[in-house]
């Protein structure tokens, strides 16, 4: 098992700037998820990895079906349990 070389930033430490990217994990997921607590080392950078996504998201040059298929296989790759 691959071990982080940082260590999760708890919700007591979670930088303001990240409060609504937190509140909206947890609403949608049920848990701040571990790739937000390690980009909470850096938030601005945290932040905008997020934007970046939901642009890519919002420009629709990937059909929908696909994008799902690339996140399983993506996510096959790195060893995601789910």
């Amino acid at each position: 098992m691959h071990m982080a070389w940082l260590k999760d930033v708890p919700d007591e430490e979670m930088p303001a700037e990240l409060k609504d990217t937190v509140a909206g994990q947890e609403k949608h997921y049920g848990a701040v998820l571990n790739s937000t607590r390690q980009g909470a080392h850096a938030p601005h950078v945290q932040l905008g990895t997020a934007e970046m996504s939901k642009a890519f998201a919002r420009s629709r040059k990937t059909p929908k079906r696909l994008a799902h298929l690339l996140n399983l296989r993506v996510g096959a790759i790195v060893g995601c349990p789910f």
